[in-house]
């Protein structure tokens, strides 16, 4: 069958109806391009796009008709590839079929067999990650904060939350509960993450969760895979205080004399200075299409004393004396985990603000105990099914106690491989899981389960 040619002028009257028409300039190789003249008010001109991709019979003007949907609304252009929309589906009539590939921004029409042949490409808004958590529990109305005594006990293994609590922005709402019930998987930057929780200022709360190449990929749920590596919070340190900092006063090998000096915001310790080479070389390196959509939110390393947050008496915090720190008394003691970091100083960013203390290089640190404990972890109680359970250890950068009744070492809070909280002294070599924020305008296409996770458009 000869493959015709044919011209694309409208009718002025046709102009004036409600839906584009658009018939291909030529088949090649049993594909239709089309551009739409800007000669037509009526029609948008799609520049560097082949709207039709296709294989007919016997093909002349008006034979194929499509009409564009914009959130329910018709319209008389197509939205552009990276406005925010992307296609709902595609429905045609006489038995044809049609298809939109988001990618391409191109629609494919088979079995087009009869003219006046119309298709219908509905588009709809992108949503924005921070509603789509929000719409899984009902709605931000419909959040509540977590019951009395809550954090007394670990999640269930049928528990599938999410709960609100004040941070130093604003209101966040976190995940508590079962890896295999809660949709917190989300696909960025050719890596794997589970979501954490929506920060006060909006912004999104993930960990490293493994990698993801060309963003397609089964989703981790133990194993090394779900560390960045093994390695030490501070390598090579003399037990003080002042190593239980994700920064800290004077050189690794010399003695804090002061708390002042311990708490100095001056030199990075070795998780730092890893978690910093990493997002460069991973994250940075794809460019400011990537980086544009991290958020430059707070992550806390509270140095506060135990004695400064209601507990008992304690070391005074610098050099090798023995010392308690505030999550001490928090977590073990009370139980009662908070999201607001206290001291401006403990409140790690890139750029300083009225929160935080604009210390850092890069926009990466790692989880806290408090959202260990939010999520569903308790000392010395066994939790394989929560979602940060990974069979692994690994670290937070909450400080636990200097003790030196105990080897004289300074300890952190970590994650054991069973999942209840751990001590870990700073130089113990166990997982390193990168945590980000991504900006709240951020969108996602997916539900966030294992078999269909979010996926950062």
């Amino acid at each position: 069958m000869k493959l015709k040619e044919f011209d694309f002028k409208l009718p002025k009257d046709e102009a004036r109806k409600k839906k584009i028409i658009i018939t291909s300039i030529s088949v090649i190789t049993l594909i239709l391009i089309i551009t739409l003249s800007a000669t037509f008010a009526y029609y948008q001109s799609i520049e560097n796009q082949n709207p039709i991709n296709t294989s007919v019979g016997e093909f002349s003007s008006g034979d194929l008709i499509l009409a564009v949907n914009i959130d329910g609304v018709e319209s008389q252009t197509f939205p552009t590839k990276g406005s925010g929309y992307i296609s709902s589906g595609v429905t045609c009539d006489k038995d044809a079929s049609g298809r939109w590939d988001n990618d391409e921004w191109t629609i494919a029409v088979s079995n087009l067999t009869q003219s006046k042949t119309t298709c219908n490409i509905n588009f709809t808004a992108i949503p924005k990650l921070k509603d789509s958590l929000l719409a899984q529990f009902g709605g931000e109305n419909s959040i509540v904060e977590a019951p009395a005594n809550t954090f007394t006990n670990v999640s269930s293994s049928s528990e599938n939350k999410m709960y609100k609590m004040g941070d130093d922005y604003g209101m966040s709402y976190y995940y508590r509960g079962a890896k295999n019930l809660l949709n917190n998987n989300l696909i960025f930057a050719e890596h794997q993450w589970k979501i954490i929780r929506i920060n006060g200022d909006g912004s999104i709360r993930m960990i490293y969760n493994g990698i993801c190449p060309n963003n397609s990929c089964s989703i981790n749920s133990t194993g090394t895979e779900t560390e960045l590596k093994k390695g030490d919070f501070n390598s090579t340190y003399i037990t003080d205080n002042k190593h239980l900092g994700y920064m800290y006063g004077g050189g690794a090998l010399e003695y804090s004399t002061s708390r002042v000096q311990a708490l100095l915001n001056q030199t990075s310790s070795t998780a730092k200075t890893e978690l910093e080479t990493w997002y460069v070389a991973s994250i940075e390196s794809q460019g400011g299409n990537i980086t544009s959509k991290i958020s430059d939110t707070l992550f806390c390393n509270d140095r506060r004393l135990r004695s400064e947050v209601g507990g008992e008496s304690t070391g005074n915090g610098y050099s090798q004396n023995t010392t308690f720190y505030a999550a001490y008394h928090r977590l073990i003691t009370n139980k009662e985990p908070t999201l607001k970091c206290g001291v401006q100083h403990n409140a790690f960013t890139v750029l300083g603000t009225i929160h935080s203390n604009g210390a850092l290089t890069k926009p990466v640190g790692l989880i806290t105990a408090d959202e260990v404990s939010l999520a569903g972890g308790v000392m010395n109680i066994t939790n394989s099914t929560y979602y940060l359970h990974t069979n692994q250890i690994y670290h937070t950068m909450t400080p636990n106690y200097v003790d030196l009744d105990v080897g004289v070492s300074s300890y952190l809070f970590g994650v054991n491989s069973n999942g209840r909280f751990a001590m870990i002294t700073v130089a113990n070599n166990h997982g390193v899981r990168p945590v980000l924020n991504l900006k709240s305008s951020v969108q996602v296409t997916g539900n966030g389960s294992a078999t269909n996770p979010f996926v950062v458009a």
